[in-house]
């Protein structure tokens, strides 16, 4: 009969078409993996953007390019990770470009690996042959491909079932082995217990023996395991060793296993999931000895090869036992022959249950191919470096401790706190560390206790990545720390010492304890609970105390408790709106600085305590609410700084402000109508378009905005008229990095939006500053009458830099002498060099004083980034590591007080 013809081809009508979409989705994947690190490692998947997949079966079909679209915006960036150099979850590889490109050749070939005369299958044989050199197996060893060490496990399993009850197991199934029993250790990976209950063996078959210290099986114990195993009527047929467990990487000692094995007549299988790759490292593959006398090993190319998923091992010392452990005699359509397609007996499909076979060794055999084993043992051992210089990083952090031996490339470790809060406090820390994106380690229990867990894979990473992953915990850990620590708990720091810190409550005295005494103190890690508690029990006798409750709600600001604290805060300004400071240097104060603050955290307001370090200054401060009146008369002063910092909620202060200083006879410092310019929408668009310093346009941009413009409806350049991605966001009313994120493409903003709960941000375009070695450089610089003032500079290999995260300590020894040398030359070199930007800045802002934190382009002009009155700029660091910065901050702090001290004889020369 005729077949009507018909379009049920599914080639393309159009294949130019289809060439230059192919081309297109290529060049998107060659995109994201080379730039995979500017990613987040991984970020949470909002419900708008799991919604698309709820959809029901299509029965109309889309274009290609409609398709990729979804891929791109709704998949990529939600993916787990793995490729990313920050990811150190579990034991992920994370492939190469050349694996992707050979699973793309393999996906057109489109080749059943089952069997049959194909050279693919003979790909596979190759590979065969490699591995029995690589672990020195005879020839006659069998090997095959699966889906990962899970089957590869279950395969040797079952090989050593068939060894120990020969072929008519596979007839008779279990009934002739209910009384087998086989050994592993306890840290072995849980797919050994499950291959025991699909083998059909029973789970409860399995002796798990304890391991030692090092992670690795008691073989005294395995041994004794054994011996009252049969004589107890049982028949002991396999013992599993294992290399590189999964928890800590530990390998056990597997000459030693082999040859127990060999006395009782065992098989010996090894569980060689990532580590048995250790024998392409000149460096690490002597841990493996012993391994070569195994009789089957599993073992992953998509873990430490870094071949794209999946790509699992299988290779048998015994050849024909593995064979008869799936041959089936009985073939009908699969009948094999001597000539044509079907020759090539025996088949891979002969040494496993998978029929359906993808080509997984054509991706593998390119890896080989390409890099070569040298190459690949290279990144084995770079893996193993890093893992050594994360764990010297946290033996040198004493906020971490070690909970387990590196023997390879994981690292387990902890934030320490207290015993019983522990587990809780690491496992929030593990959460954040991965909803910031900055890594994305995973967990473990190592001696019943929950530890974070940096396994390092990736060929991708480097110390900066291991940096990273710090720098998270440094900026992450306060705050979760304290959410889970009562303030009675952790009061053993002596520096400074918590008897000159906590208050008698002197009724007669009128001072504070201050912001500068506190904060200096929770930086030389003194748990200040004991002084909030102290508080707490004198006010419930005291509630009228409006100094204690002042510094407590200092106290709790520190500790991360925003909302308690500015209720706190609001109380005590309620019932009295002047607090007292003695002089830092003690004595007579010579002279009387009066502070006008509004209500806020320490960022609020120019933080004027640390800048009179060492001086004869008495500091009063009058706090002022944004809708409060303001005083008519002013307590007795010399001077009057306005140190009210601009905000949204200030905006309308600061107008008054401007208003009532003209009516005060009074020596006035930083005038509020400069500060009315300081948002930083506002210092974008005056700056814009001086040559002498550059900065990218800031705008705000509300949710719905955002909304708009991550689906499409709107452009960037409505909002933002020099805007490209990626683009730099953060909540307006933001301080030190908090909500701070680059916005790569569109797709990212939904993420972002599920993760800030702001009805508004800023956002602008991110401009790359790093120098030509790759890292970032960023300059806190404080102009006082006009001069620029060095106070620090970071220096980081991330783009998001903070002085506190930017590993300025341990072992970057280089960043701090780099940094003393900027300091020591800065007049020189720095300030001479931008000169010209100051005086514009100094132009557009007229301030006695104000901050701003800077970089420089690579074109060399000064990179603005802020510009603002409530920097915090201090001397805290430990004098033995940053011994040059004591002689700077005296010179900033010696410019400060010389600015007060001059405007308070120029009042009293003009009064006289």
């Amino acid at each position: 009969m005729a077949v009507p013809e018909s379009n049920s081809s599914l080639d393309p009508a159009n294949w130019s078409e289809l060439r230059q979409q192919g081309h297109k989705m290529l060049d998107d994947m060659f995109d994201y993996l080379e730039g995979v690190s500017e990613r987040p490692v991984w970020q949470p998947i909002p419900d708008a953007a799991r919604l698309p997949f709820s959809e029901r079966l299509p029965a109309q079909g889309s274009s290609l390019d409609s398709v990729h679209q979804v891929f791109m915006e709704g998949i990529l960036p939600y993916a787990v990770g793995n490729a990313h150099p920050g990811f150190m979850g579990w034991v992920h590889g994370g492939g190469t470009p050349v694996g992707m490109l050979a699973e793309m050749l393999a996906a057109g070939l489109n080749a059943n690996l089952g069997g049959r005369n194909q050279i693919p299958v003979e790909v596979e044989r190759q590979i065969v042959r490699w591995m029995r050199e690589l672990f020195s197996f005879p020839d006659s060893a069998s090997g095959l491909f699966v889906t990962g060490t899970s089957a590869a496990n279950l395969i040797g399993v079952l090989i050593a079932r068939r060894r120990a009850f020969g072929v008519e197991v596979r007839d008779d199934g279990t009934q002739t082995s209910n009384n087998v029993v086989a050994y592993t250790s306890a840290a072995a990976h849980g797919c050994i217990e499950q291959a025991m209950d699909i083998a059909g063996l029973g789970r409860k078959h399995l002796r798990k023996i304890p391991i030692l210290a090092d992670g690795t099986m008691n073989l005294a114990v395995l041994q004794q395991s054994i011996a009252a195993d049969r004589a107890a009527g049982l028949q002991p047929f396999l013992v599993i060793g294992t290399a590189g467990s999964v928890d800590i990487g530990a390998i056990d000692d597997l000459e030693a296993i082999a040859a127990l094995a060999r006395r009782e007549q065992l098989h010996f299988h090894v569980d060689g999931a990532f580590g048995a790759m250790a024998m392409l490292s000149p460096t690490h593959g002597a841990k493996l000895k012993g391994i070569e006398l195994a009789d089957s090993i599993a073992m992953d190319f998509h873990k430490w090869l870094q071949v794209p998923y999946d790509a699992g091992f299988l290779l048998a010392r015994d050849g024909e036992l593995h064979l008869s452990t799936f041959d089936d005699e009985q073939k009908t359509y699969l009948a094999r022959d001597t000539r044509g397609i079907a020759a090539g007996s025996p088949w891979p499909c002969d040494l496993g249950p998978d029929l359906s076979r993808s080509f997984r060794a054509l991706k593998t055999w390119f890896t080989f191919k390409v890099y070569g084993a040298g190459k690949l043992g290279q990144v084995i051992d770079h893996s193993c470096e890093l893992a050594r210089y994360l764990e010297q990083r946290i033996k040198a952090d004493p906020t971490l401790e070690m909970m387990a031996p590196v023997n390879l490339n994981i690292v387990c470790f902890r934030l320490r706190c207290p015993e019983e809060v522990a587990d809780a406090v690491n496992r929030e820390l593990l959460i954040a560390i991965q909803e910031s994106g900055a890594a994305a380690p995973s967990s473990t229990k190592v001696n019943g206790r929950l530890v974070i867990r940096a396994a390092l894979f990736n060929h991708r990473s480097t110390t900066a990545d291991m940096d990273k992953l710090l720098a998270a915990i440094a900026r992450l850990s306060p705050g979760i720390l304290a959410a889970h620590t009562p303030m009675s708990q952790n009061s053993q720091s002596t520096l400074p010492s918590l008897q000159d810190l906590t208050p008698q409550f002197d009724p007669d005295s009128p001072y504070l304890i201050g912001l500068a005494k506190l904060l200096t103190a929770a930086y030389f890690d003194v748990d200040l609970g004991p002084i909030g508690n102290t508080l707490i029990q004198h006010l419930q006798s005291a509630p009228d105390d409006h100094k204690a409750m002042m510094d407590l709600s200092t106290i709790l600001y520190i500790r991360g408790n925003d909302e308690v604290a500015a209720a706190t805060q609001l109380d005590a300004i309620q019932m009295q709106q002047l607090y007292h400071l003695p002089t830092a240097a003690g004595g007579k104060p010579g002279l009387r600085l009066l502070a006008l603050m509004v209500t806020g955290d320490f960022m609020a307001n120019t933080p004027l305590e640390f800048m009179l370090t060492g001086s004869d200054v008495a500091l009063d401060v009058l706090y002022v609410t944004p809708y409060g009146d303001l005083p008519a008369e002013l307590p007795p002063h010399d001077v009057l700084f306005v140190a009210v910092g601009e905000s949204d909620m200030t905006r309308d202060l600061l107008e008054e402000l401007c208003e009532a200083v003209e009516g005060w006879d009074t020596p006035l410092l930083n005038h509020p109508r400069p500060s009315l310019n300081l948002s930083r929408d506002r210092v974008g668009e005056l700056l814009q378009d001086k040559p002498e310093l550059s900065i990218p346009l800031t705008a705000r941009i509300d949710r719905y905005d955002l909304e708009e413009l991550q689906n499409g409806a709107a452009g960037l350049t409505s909002f933002l008229s020099d805007g490209e991605f990626p683009l730099i966001i953060r909540p307006i009313g933001s301080h030190a990095g908090k909500g701070l994120e680059k916005l790569l493409a569109p797709a990212d903003i939904a993420a972002y939006l599920e993760a800030h709960d702001g009805d508004e941000f800023f956002i602008s375009r991110f401009v790359d500053y790093s120098s030509p070695d790759g890292l970032f450089r960023k300059y806190r610089i404080v102009l006082i009458e006009g001069r620029p003032f060095l106070c620090h500079m970071a220096i980081s290999e991330n783009w998001m830099v903070h002085y506190l995260n930017a590993n300025m300590t341990g072992e970057n020894s280089f960043k701090r002498d780099e940094e003393a040398a900027v300091m020591r030359n800065f007049d020189q070199d720095f300030a001479e060099r931008h000169q010209a930007a100051f005086d514009v800045l100094n132009q557009t802002f007229p301030l006695d004083y104000y901050g701003l934190d800077c970089a420089e382009t690579k074109d060399g002009r000064l990179l603005i980034f802020e510009v603002d009155t409530g920097m915090i700029v201090h001397a805290m660091d430990p004098v033995d590591m940053f011994p040059y910065k004591q002689d700077n901050m005296r010179n900033v702090f010696a410019a400060f007080q010389n600015m007060l001290h001059k405007a308070k004889d120029s009042a009293n020369d003009s009064a006289g």
